[in-house]
């Protein structure tokens, strides 16, 4: 075995691969691996942007429920959180009980990408109008319930306030696969 080359002997060159670039299979394969890649992350985003709307409307939705049931306290007073659906999207409005909700003003609306779940909630009615009635001591009056959200798309996981004593406690929920009595939002 000799280690060394004598200086006449020619070079002999390794073969080395071109340097012109990749070749089409080369560049399909990382095209199609990039575009699932694309397409998963794409589904994700979508999801949880869902997610993410429908979980702001809720905590929008319990804060209004708390301001309904400050509002009896401070004012010594019945008052009303109402929720209705008008031209495709969610409104809502806090207000003395006297006053009718047809009368109320300064709605409140909520994203368009958002629907009430009207199969888990369980706020009373009126007219049209869902609404939760609170106390001159912010207690419930007449009875617990549940106000369920949903997305429009239908990828969010649905998300619901319970209000969940007579006394006026509130707590938010999320979907379950398995129901607690008839609903899943809990």
């Amino acid at each position: 075995m000799q280690y060394w080359r004598s200086r006449t002997e020619p070079a002999t060159r390794l073969p080395s691969r071109s340097s012109q670039g990749f070749t089409l299979p080369e560049l399909l394969a990382v095209v199609v691996i990039v575009s699932v890649l694309a397409a998963i992350a794409a589904s994700a985003w979508v999801e949880y942007q869902a997610n993410q709307t429908v979980i702001s409307a809720r905590d929008e939705l319990r804060s209004g429920i708390l301001q309904a049931q400050t509002s009896a306290i401070t004012h010594r007073a019945s008052w009303r959180f109402s929720l209705r659906e008008v031209n495709d999207h969610i409104e809502w409005a806090i207000h003395p009980n006297t006053v009718s909700w047809q009368d109320v003003g300064g709605w409140k609306s909520l994203s368009s990408r958002v629907v009430l779940h009207s199969a888990d909630t369980t706020l009373a009615q009126s007219g049209g109008t869902y609404y939760v009635r609170f106390g001159y001591q912010g207690d419930v009056r007449h009875r617990l319930s549940t106000l369920t959200l949903d997305s429009k798309n239908g990828r969010a996981r649905n998300r619901c306030v319970v209000i969940s004593t007579l006394i006026g406690a509130t707590r938010k929920g999320k979907e379950h696969s398995l129901p607690k009595g008839d609903r899943y939002c809990y």
